[in-house]
This record gives structure tokens, sequence and C-alpha cells, in this order.
């Protein structure tokens, strides 16, 4: 379907889809990547909707769809589509409020931050006490930053119980962010608490944080990169150098005791591998590695 335009006219006034029964193919948005789909439709209302890579939506009983909301894209156009009761509306504008850009643009840090430290700590034979403590130390993803610019009525497209969910989630991670010292790792029992929280974000916003497929190759890269303990974290942005070439930007956030010598020959160390593990996957993106503090720098 070329414009929203062009899918409104599929529908009548009332919402109820013209053709009656039938199938109409889409783009499903989510920040920074579009999957093809489909909308079903019998007697004239919606009653399933599938994604690639994002499974479906339908009732058990075949019933019509309702309270669902999608963000779909026609040709570069951002628009939402509702069904309530079957019946599709459009609701155009409003969706690319530059603090819903950055606010998502936190939360994908933190998303990756805290999967890395979990991946690290969760080894083959690690001790679940030894784990979580790992975890809590490598916890530079617990600060009010990463949810910076959060604005509830940035998401209309969700469905209301989870528009009601989604504020409350927020505050709670807030309210255990706010506790961790800037300058001191947090604890067990703050890490526990940031990360249901941080979970419960994530329930509900892991469509608009969909990895690229070339996010995905440098994930898959990194992760088998033999970091030292002295790294307490990692984290990466697809992005150009000063020459305008496409790279890698490594953050690497290094345990804030090592002597400061330590941290120059640690990054060199480690980009060679960097480099060697992106190439086996086949990111021929050049690399740079960044040095962080674990506590003072804990997100950028």
């Amino acid at each position: 379907m070329a414009t929203s335009t062009e899918f409104k006219g599929l529908f009548d006034s009332d919402g109820r889809y013209l053709g009656g029964d039938g199938e109409e193919a889409v783009l499903f948005a989510t920040l920074g990547a579009r999957y093809p789909g489909k909308l079903s439709f019998r007697q004239g209302l919606c009653v399933g909707a599938e994604m690639e890579r994002g499974g479906a939506w339908r009732q058990p009983d075949g019933s019509p769809l309702d309270g669902v909301r999608f963000l779909l894209d026609f040709d570069g156009r951002l628009v939402r589509v509702l069904v309530d009761g079957g019946r599709v509306s459009l609701q155009e504008g409003g969706l690319d409020r530059p603090g819903r850009r950055q606010f998502l643009a936190n939360l994908r840090v933190a998303r990756n931050l805290f999967a890395h430290a979990r991946a690290a700590a969760n080894g083959p034979g690690a001790d679940p006490a030894a784990a979580e403590a790992a975890q809590a130390r490598a916890a530079v993803w617990l600060t009010p930053r990463s949810v910076d610019g959060f604005d509830a009525g940035d998401f209309p497209e969700l469905v209301p119980a989870r528009q009601q969910e989604l504020p409350s989630a927020v505050q709670d991670f807030l309210a255990v962010a706010r506790e961790v010292p800037p300058d001191q790792p947090a604890t067990t029992d703050q890490y526990r608490r940031g990360a249901a929280a941080l979970r419960r974000i994530l329930g509900i916003l892991e469509p608009y944080l969909a990895l690229p497929d070339e996010g995905e190759k440098v994930e898959a890269a990194l992760g088998k990169v033999p970091f030292p303990p002295a790294v307490v974290n990692w984290d990466y942005q697809l992005g150009h150098d000063s020459s305008d070439e496409p790279c890698v930007w490594v953050d690497l956030y290094l345990d804030d005791s090592l002597p400061g010598w330590e941290y120059g020959r640690t990054n060199l160390r480690l980009l060679g591998q960097i480099r060697e593990a992106l190439l086996a996957e086949g990111v021929t993106r050049w690399p740079y590695s960044r040095v962080r503090l674990a506590t003072a720098d804990k997100v950028r």
C-alpha cells in the first residue's frame, strides 16, 4: 500500500473493511526497524494481524480485535492505526517528537547494558549469588538518565492497560535509580528492584527497540569477545567517523579501581580482538573503542 490515503479508502466511515472478507499487506513500524505483515478481515471487521518476527494478534474464538493499536509505515509516513471492535481508524501526526526519540535511544542503551551484563555473569557453572553481585556491579544502566525524556503521552498507540502500566514502571525504575549514589555501584537489592522495573518497561516497549540486521551481527560478534574481568560492561553504536566512513563505536566500561595506565593498555589489547570478531561475523565497519569508568560514566 503506497499511501495512507489509499489505505484509508479501504474502509467506510464507520471503519468497516469494504472488501468484507480478505487480507491487506501492511508494513509495521518500530523505532529503527520495519516488518512486513498483514491484517485479516471477516465480514468487514479486523480479526487478526500478523507481523514478521513479531508474532500475531488474534482472539482464540476468532472474534474481532478490540483495543489494539499499531504503528504502520506508508512510504516513509508513520501512521497510528487503531482497531476497536474490529473497526479500523487512522490517527496521523505527533509520532516523531524529539523527546520520544531521545527517550527510546536512552532506553535502548539501558536494554543493551542490562543484557550484556546478564550474559557475562550467567555463564556455564556460574554461582547464582556471585552472578547477581557481578550484575549489580555492572548495573551502569541503573541511573535516571536511562529513562530521560519519557512522556506517557508519546505512546497513544499502546492499548489502555499498557498506557497505564508504563508510567508506573518508569516511576518504579526512577525511585530505585535515584537511590544509587552517582559514584558507587548498585547494591544487590537495588539491582533486583531496578531490574524488575526495567523488565516491565522493556516488556511494554521492546517492539520499539528492535535491532537492524547489522546491529544483530555486531551484537553477536561482541558477545564472543573474551572481555577480561576489568571490563565491567560494554555497549556499542553504529555511526560514522570523522571521514564519514561507516564505523562501530564500542564503549568499554572499566573497573574504576584499575591504575590509570591500565586503561589505555586494556583498550588497545581489546581493539584487535574486537576487529577480528566483527570481521568473522561479516561486519566490515571499522571499530573504535572508548574507555569509560563503570561508576563515573554510568550511561553516556
